[in-house]
């Protein structure tokens, strides 16, 4: 599939309205496309470069980092900031793993359930420390 964009109708049952809202040419509309571009640094645009199409074309953070040259830490962190502002950055555990962006409501579902079975992990990590709250006085 070929990266690109098109223009959008928002209004095909009425009158033909082409507006500035921005869809790749397969047909999916991404929040990415539509995010303003100035507010990305340097490395985000590279990561965004960088970053392929699809699970199946999936890249591991490890083979970002040395692409971009920074470390791997760095890149997850670039991946949650992108995730915040809205783009469409899709993870997997499994083969192939690694990073890409969501074209299939497949893959986006993966990546919401994934995401959503780390807070249940990292919730289930906090009650448990939570049993010991009164052992510890807030300074």
């Amino acid at each position: 599939m070929k990266k690109g964009i098109k223009k959008a109708i928002t209004s095909p049952a009425k009158e033909t309205v082409i507006t500035d809202h921005k869809r790749p040419i397969h047909g999916f509309c991404y929040t990415h496309f539509n995010m303003k571009e100035e507010h990305l640094t340097d490395i985000e645009h590279q990561f965004l470069s960088a970053l392929p199409d699809g699970r199946d074309n999936a890249v591991t953070l490890l083979k970002l980092s040395r692409t971009l040259n920074i470390n791997k830490h760095k890149v997850s962190e670039i991946v949650a900031r992108l995730r915040n502002a809205g783009y469409l950055v899709g993870s997997s555990k499994s083969r192939p793993n690694g990073v890409y962006f969501i074209i299939t409501a497949q893959e986006f579902w993966e990546t919401v359930n994934t995401i959503k079975k780390s807070i249940q992990s990292q919730q289930a990590t906090l009650d448990a420390l939570m049993i010991h709250e009164e052992r510890f006085t807030r300074e």
